[in-house]
């Protein structure tokens, strides 16, 4: 279960860690979006910058890996990064749909 787990690991981190934070550092500066998460936006003071949303996006991961270890190694401990896989995939498709509509 090791190797699925740095598989499933590393695509959490290109989807939701890479794929969210250019698509939205992009969004925000280039295309004029303003941040759709009211909690990154209250925490940021509006649209998050390209630090602050690094560190917004640490810090989310950390919490993610510190569920993780807190489970039994099990299935049920691979929803964690296939979770995030998917939600990182499903906003960074939603990121760039709205970039295109707005360029």
């Amino acid at each position: 279960m090791a190797a699925l787990d740095a598989i499933l690991w590393g695509a959490a981190a290109l989807a939701y860690g890479l794929g969210d934070y250019v698509t939205t550092v992009l969004g925000v500066r280039m295309a004029g979006v303003q941040e759709g998460n009211p909690i990154v936006r209250r925490v940021s003071g509006g649209d998050p910058g390209p630090g602050s949303f690094a560190a917004l996006k640490l810090v989310s991961i950390a919490l993610f890996l510190a569920a993780y270890w807190a489970l039994r190694p099990s299935v049920a401990r691979l929803a964690v990064p296939f979770s995030l896989t998917v939600l990182g995939a499903v906003v960074t498709v939603r990121n760039v749909r709205i970039i295109r509509r707005r360029t």
